[in-house]
């Protein structure tokens, strides 16, 4: 397959929006599917055709991606070691920041007949989406055994299309519903709550706090107290991310930057 090369326009500009403070526009030849970011602050974006591309906090590409296909989950987690599932093929991968895979592992049938969704958990484990019994189930990888497996609530879903993204994060397990919004799970699979979202095409994590993007706004999430509260957005996008120091707004060609004041 032919890759569209990166067209990144390195045209600083310094407007101020309230306590942001615009860097930098990336600009793309080819649309955005998603986009990422690390513990450290860096920005992953995964283009329509797969290409997935490594930015430092300040727009600079780092590594490229060009394997084919893409990855249908991908975490980059803390940035030294990145997590990678492949449907297809049923396997995930770890890979090294510079896109080296590391570590290449088949997904053992007698775990799972159809997974759908798959998310690391810590540096062994892993949870699995299993479309058949539409089930959710954590495997200790060393060991060869289930930890905790749980079924659905049975008035979720049954289309394999409506779950988006499957993570762990702060001891909870979280699917996006494109039906209904977040599910979360506490650490044994129980079902908590579902936050309700109109078309929750993404969310992510600032500390203790779940947010994502609506109505030119994020909105935060606490985990632990269940407080919320909202942060209005310098401009329109299709959706944010957010760390201590930089603002992300992703749009179908291009990402701006801000400095987080």
């Amino acid at each position: 397959m032919k890759y569209l090369a990166l067209c990144v326009l390195f045209c600083i500009t310094f407007t101020v929006h309230g306590q942001f403070t615009k860097l930098r526009t990336l600009d793309f030849s080819d649309s955005v599917v998603t986009a990422f970011i690390d513990r450290p602050g860096d920005l992953y974006v995964i283009s329509r055709q797969g290409q997935l591309q490594h930015f430092d906090k300040d727009g600079k590409l780092l590594s490229l991606y060009k394997k084919n296909p893409g990855p249908d989950v991908f975490e980059p987690r803390d940035g030294s070691r990145l997590f990678a599932y492949f449907r297809t093929k049923q396997q995930y991968a770890y890979l090294n920041p510079s896109f080296d895979i590391t570590h290449l592992i088949q997904l053992d049938s007698a775990f799972s007949i159809d997974p759908w969704l798959v998310c690391s958990s810590g540096d062994h484990n892993i949870w699995i989406l299993d479309a058949t019994e539409w089930s959710i189930k954590k495997i200790d990888i060393k060991k060869g055994i289930v930890l905790t497996e749980a079924v659905l609530p049975a008035d979720f879903s049954k289309q394999k299309s409506d779950y988006l993204t499957l993570r762990e994060y702060q001891g909870f397990l979280f699917i996006s519903d494109k039906t209904k919004g977040v599910h979360i799970f506490n650490g044994m699979g129980k079902f908590m709550r579902t936050l309700i979202i109109e078309k929750p095409r993404y969310f992510n994590f600032l500390g203790e706090e779940l947010y994502f993007q609506s109505d030119n706004q994020l909105h935060f999430f606490d985990l632990f107290t269940t407080e919320t509260r909202t942060l209005k957005l310098p401009s329109a996008s299709m959706f944010s991310l957010l760390t201590d120091e930089r603002l992300f707004l992703v749009n179908h060609r291009h990402v701006d930057i801000f400095i987080v004041k």
